[in-house]
Order: structure tokens, then C-alpha cells, then sequence
């Protein structure tokens, strides 16, 4: 996953408040349960020096961008002085309630929230209809493009030209009314292809997921092409003739998603675990420090889960050395104590490496690891 999207974070030099809040509304009384939640943070940050300002800003975050308007879901929010630096959805909430304030953001739960998501494309059709949807990589309350196709109609042609055994008489007639009307619905779904390529662009999809006619689902793959499109096609279930069909997409798209995840992590596993036999990868958070350090990780690998983190130590004026004592740092004076996974996420940011979530058979981990640009 490209970190990019982290840099903004850490242009302050001064201390970041970063919280990270469960904004779900799907209660009646989900309002009231925020506004306890982020007082209670509110005052945790007060106690660790946090000024009115940033304080003001944060509260001001809370509940607005694109945080969707109901269902579950988080924020993660980052500000300093007086000054937000970032408010993004997270797609889960966290699973506590967590708020900071030190010298880096603590940006691990949006880095791993972030990765457990993918820009896709839904489509929903029929022989002659098509709804198209863009989704960001990130939450937002609607789609990011919405597009809708309406072909050419052979009313009662499907069902009257489809020979059974048996038929006689006009067969060649019927032969021909089937042509015409297989190429009609290709002419549809190649109109229905430029809005799938269209939003592909938008949102730089990973994957289109497709769900209605069976035969429709073919003619847009020939549409589409393997020469022009890349990324896969899953046909999942659902797809357009009322509520029940497109909730049941939604659904099944949702499950598609987390299985491509899935395979995601698997192929980032397997290539760090290939890697680590060749010299190509460091395991441990000890031995990946000087890398980091030294701009030499390609692709950095943190488990999600937190119990017992370690804190390292960083510098304000070199933002990638990061180690386990100050000693190592350019200037003992400019060294300061956070916790491991921000400071090397801070050095990842800043080098230009990637991140991945270190898994275990699904299974969130504490383990680091990373691969590198060149071998040790």
C-alpha cells in the first residue's frame, strides 16, 4: 500500500494530538454516544498538555467530511496547534477508543484500516439496463461516480426466439430474431463497457464486480477486453429487479472484497517470507530499525495489534532514524521516546516505502518485518 496519503500528517513540528473514535450511527442515541465518547478523549488529551486550540479543531472534526451518516464506522483525526492536519473515515471502527498527543501522529489504526480496503467498480445489469458504481479505497457517504445505461429493448424477443426441441416451421426466422437480438445486447453492453472504463479511471479500481444476466456479465467481458482492462471481473450474486437483488450484490460484493483482501495479505506474506530466505527481507523490529533508517525498506510489515508496544526513540530534526536508544541518534539533544509503530511508520512515510499488515493466517499479529530494496 502506497503511504502517501500520510504525508500531510507530518508536516507540523510541534506535537500532534491524533485520535481515533468510534462515530457509528446506528442508533437512535448515536449522537449522545459520541459526543461521551470524545469528551472522555477530550479530557485525556487536555491531561497530556494538549492546548485549546487543537482541542477546538478536533472537536469541531468530529462527525463532519465524508464520515457516513449511519451504520458503523470510525474517524481518525490529526491536528496540531490550532491546525487540523488530517480527518479521515476509517471504514471499521477501532476497536478502542484511543486518543495521543506526541511529537509524531500515531497513525498505525489508519494504515491498517486504509489497507483493508480497495477501489472498486459495481455493476448491476441486465440485457438492456446498467447501474455503475465507483467506490473510493477509503469510506465516503456515497459513491465517488454513479452512472446509469438504458439499451435497446426487443421486448418479448428472449422469450420468442429460443428454440426447444420439437419446433418446426419458422426456426430460420427464430435463428434470426436471436441473432438480432444477441447483437443488440452487445451494442448495450458495450455502452455499458465506456462507463465501467470510466469509472475504473476515476478511483483507479483493483477490481470490478459485476452481478445480474448471466449472458449480459458475458457480452461486457468481451466488451471489455483483456487488452484494455486489466484487473479481474467477479460475478458474484445479485444484481438488478429490486431492492432484495441489489442489497443481496451489495452483500456479496462486500464478501468479495474481503476475500481479495485476504489473498492480498497471503501474496505480501508469502513474498516477505521468500524474501527473508534470500537476504531480501529483515524480521523483527530490532533488525528492521537500521533500515529504516538508512531509506533501504521497500515494502514495511506491522501486525495490528498493540498490547505491549514497545517505544523507540526518534529524532525531531532526522525523521527517518529511528532506534532503540538515543545514543543513535544525530543529535541526543533532538531525541525523543514514541511508540515503535509511529515512529516507523513516520520513517516509511518520509523514505518512500510501502506498508502491508502482518498477518497470520488472517489473524491480526505484533510481529514487524520488512523487505528490502536490495539485499543485506
Amino acid at each position: 500500500m502506497d503511504l502517501a496519503f500520510l504525508r500531510p500528517l507530518y508536516e507540523s513540528d510541534t506535537p500532534v494530538a491524533s485520535v481515533h473514535l468510534d462515530t457509528s450511527r446506528d442508533t437512535t442515541d448515536a449522537d449522545k454516544k459520541i459526543e461521551l465518547r470524545w469528551r472522555h478523549l477530550r479530557e485525556k488529551l487536555a491531561s497530556l498538555g494538549t492546548d485549546e486550540a487543537t482541542l477546538d479543531v478536533l472537536e469541531e472534526a468530529i462527525g463532519e467530511g465524508e464520515s457516513r451518516a449511519y451504520g458503523d464506522h470510525g474517524q481518525a483525526l490529526y491536528a496540531s496547534e490550532g491546525r487540523l492536519l488530517g480527518a479521515h473515515t476509517l471504514a471499521e471502527p477501532p476497536r478502542q477508543d484511543r486518543a495521543t498527543f506526541l511529537p509524531v501522529p500515531d497513525t498505525l489504526p489508519l494504515a491498517i484500516d486504509r489497507g483493508r480496503r480497495l477501489p472498486y467498480v459495481l455493476v448491476a445489469l441486465d440485457r438492456v439496463n446498467a447501474k455503475v458504481y465507483a467506490y473510493a479505497g477509503h469510506p465516503t457517504r456515497t459513491p465517488v461516480l454513479e452512472s446509469s445505461n438504458k439499451g435497446e429493448d426487443l421486448q418479448n424477443l428472449d422469450g420468442a426466439s429460443r428454440i426447444y426441441p420439437g419446433q418446426r416451421g419458422d426456426a430460420g426466422k427464430r435463428r434470426a430474431d436471436t441473432h438480432i437480438g444477441q447483437e443488440t445486447w452487445r451494442e448495450n453492453t458495450a455502452q455499458v463497457a465506456e462507463l465501467v472504463r470510466e469509472a475504473v479511471r476515476t478511483v483507479d479500481a483493483a477490481v470490478i464486480i459485476a452481478g445480474g444476466d448471466d449472458e449480459a456479465i458475458a457480452y461486457l467481458r468481451e466488451n471489455l477486453g483483456p487488452r484494455s482492462l486489466t484487473i479481474p471481473i467477479k460475478v458474484v450474486a445479485g444484481g438488478r429487479g429490486g431492492i432484495d437483488a441489489e442489497e443481496r450484490l451489495r452483500e456479496s460484493a462486500e464478501e468479495t472484497l474481503r476475500e481479495l483482501i485476504r489473498e492480498r495479505q497471503i501474496e505480501a506474506l508469502s513474498d516477505y517470507q521468500r524474501k527473508l530466505a534470500h537476504d531480501q527481507a529483515v524480521e523483527g523490529t530490532t533488525p528492521v530499525l537500521p533500515m529504516l533508517s538508512e531509506g533501504r525498506v521497500d515494502t514495511l510489515l506491522i501486525g495490528a495489534e498493540r498490547d505491549g508496544e514497545p517505544e523507540l526513540w526518534g529524532s525531531f530534526t532526522s525523521p527517518t532514524l529511528v532506534d532503540t536508544s538515543p545514543k543513535a541518534m544525530d543529535d541526543p539533544n533532538a531525541a525523543f521516546k514514541a511508540p515503535a509503530s509511529a515512529l516507523m511508520l513516520r520513517s516509511a512515510v518520509l523514505s518512500d516505502a510501502s506498508f502491508s499488515e502482518m498477518v497470520d493466517h488472517g489473524t491480526p499479529t505484533n510481529e514487524t518485518g520488512a523487505t528490502l530494496r536490495f539485499p543485506k
